[in-house]
């Protein structure tokens, strides 16, 4: 048997984390993919697979060998996809996808509707989907930040906005019209939170309102969609990203006490994949679906930054949706 019939099925493997679902995208029998993986690590002379929860994982000599065969195989299958005409084949794999459920829900699924890739979702802090992304246990991962593996790679897809929100029936009256006007109005109030940490909430605080956290932490929740849930309900204020906010902006379940978007700090998105990963047919269309700009958030304004000592200058526009 060749070689390479080996080492495609063993690609299979890999991106399907099955031998059911890798014999299927193969057009073989599970028997025969058992058979096929078998042969090759008796071939290296070592265990390529361990059985998991939910499949198989590679082993790290899984992982260094999937580097070094991914890209000649693919170019591989384009060939043979090329000889074969008008034949039909089974699909790809689905895309093994990891990014916080709110992005997923917000960014990703809007763009599953045109570009024609099957998609497994694993949901998970960026630590643990650089983890399974390194392990081979997903194959794309969306992360606000870089990973430090070599053989993780990553490309910068746009940025993360941030805006102060609260319940309407909580806004302050009249319009706060100035930065020390905000200053002075939020620590009074009760406040919503992903986390007890409030690492881009505190830096807001210290570097645009110039003085420490002292809001009341009224609610922390480790999911941004019952943070905002909380603010409609009137629960607390939170500094939250643009994209879980803003179709309640333009529904009026929640507003802006004050527009703060142009002086917070841009946080940015990463596509991570394995190195040679990128150049796999379906997580290259994803990724460029990935890389245009979301619909469900803004472009940002092209107009300069408040600087800080306008606390107490001019009014702000207010800005409710």
């Amino acid at each position: 048997m060749a070689d390479t019939e080996l080492l495609r099925t063993f690609l299979a493997i890999y991106r399907a984390g099955s031998l059911t679902d890798a014999a299927y995208h193969r057009g073989i029998s599970q028997p025969a993919a058992s058979q096929h993986l078998a042969a090759l690590e008796r071939a290296i002379g070592t265990r390529l697979f361990v059985r998991g929860p939910n499949g198989v994982v590679p082993t790290q000599r899984a992982r260094e060998l999937y580097a070094e065969v991914t890209e000649p195989l693919d170019a591989l299958e384009a060939v043979i996809g090329g000889l074969r005409g008008g034949a039909t084949s089974p699909p790809d794999p689905p895309v093994r996808f990891g990014s916080s459920p709110e992005y997923f829900s917000a960014e990703v699924l809007p763009r599953l509707t045109n570009c024609g890739v099957a998609v497994t979702a694993v949901f998970g802090s960026d630590v643990d989907l650089l983890a399974l992304l390194d392990h081979g246990e997903i194959d794309l991962a969306v992360t606000s930040t870089t990973p430090s593996r070599r053989s993780l790679r990553s490309a910068p897809i746009g940025t993360k906005r941030f805006i102060l929100v609260t319940a309407p029936q909580a806004a302050p009256t009249p319009p706060l019209q100035t930065l020390r006007q905000l200053a002075d109005w939020l620590p009074g109030q009760p406040w919503a939170s992903y986390s007890l940490d409030l690492p881009i909430t505190r830096r807001f605080w210290q570097t645009v309102l110039e003085r420490p956290f002292s809001a009341r932490s009224q609610l922390v929740a480790p999911d941004l969609r019952a943070v905002l849930r909380a603010v409609e309900l009137g629960i607390g204020v939170s500094l939250l990203p643009t994209f879980v906010c803003n179709e309640p902006l333009a529904e009026g379940r929640v507003v802006e006490p004050f527009a703060v978007a142009d002086l917070v700090e841009e946080e940015p998105w990463f596509a991570c994949t394995r190195v040679g990963e990128a150049r796999r047919a379906a997580v290259t269309t994803l990724l460029a679906a990935l890389g245009d700009r979301p619909a469900s958030s803004p472009p940002s304004s092209d107009k300069p930054k408040t600087p800080r000592r306008a606390a107490s200058g001019p009014a702000r526009p207010h800005r409710a949706s």
